[in-house]
């Protein structure tokens, strides 16, 4: 349900009645979608930001859609998916969400002058500490690497992701220049 916002899943189970003679029915349904899956991954950690980082878009058939949020740990908790099938292995599509991340992140923090008295190299691990993400993209045509669809081997969706991520991320943060301080400021306790 949460990889497809609005879309209502009810599961009958129809093996066994319950004490009232009626089957037992679960639903499922998120309307927040990625945003509310980020909140319910990260119920038990402590935000950095208000709200989770909210992006999506399309491009030569391929839509993207990711949330991110920081929190305090130093974990990294990123899942992955690609037309609804969890791709554990990651793939294409996270090597390009990471490199957007490292380099958006990075770009910023240097244009705004955040890392001037930093004297150690900030590395794209250290802007995943703490970082909560979540992928889904649809692909047309997936193709998986091994038998398990867990790992995804379409080179062009790592350029797709990153133009995406790049976009809407450096967006965020121009709009959001306190959160973005906040979140650069955490980057450089984990470096």
């Amino acid at each position: 349900a949460f990889l497809n916002k609005g879309i209502r899943i009810t599961l009958t189970d129809k093996r066994e009645k319950d004490d009232k003679g009626n089957f037992p029915v679960e639903e499922f349904y998120s309307n927040g979608g990625l945003v509310e899956f980020v909140k319910y991954l990260d119920a038990t950690r402590t935000p950095l930001i208000e709200a989770p980082i909210y992006m999506e878009g399309e491009r030569d058939m391929i839509s993207a859609e990711i949330a991110l949020q920081y929190n305090s740990t130093y974990n990294e908790n990123v899942h992955s998916y690609v037309n609804n099938i969890n791709t554990i292995e990651g793939g294409t599509h996270v090597s390009g969400f990471r490199r957007a991340l490292t380099r958006t992140f990075k770009t910023y923090a240097e244009k705004n002058g955040l890392l001037n008295k930093v004297k150690i190299e900030i590395t794209g691990d250290d802007f995943r500490e703490g970082l909560t993400a979540l992928i889904s993209i649809k692909v047309p045509e997936p193709q998986f690497e091994g038998q398990t669809k867990t790992k995804l081997g379409n080179s062009e969706v790592a350029g797709i992701v990153e133009n995406i991520v790049g976009d809407k991320l450096n967006a965020f943060l121009e709009e959001n220049p306190r959160q973005a301080k906040t979140i650069i400021e955490k980057v450089i306790l984990a470096a």
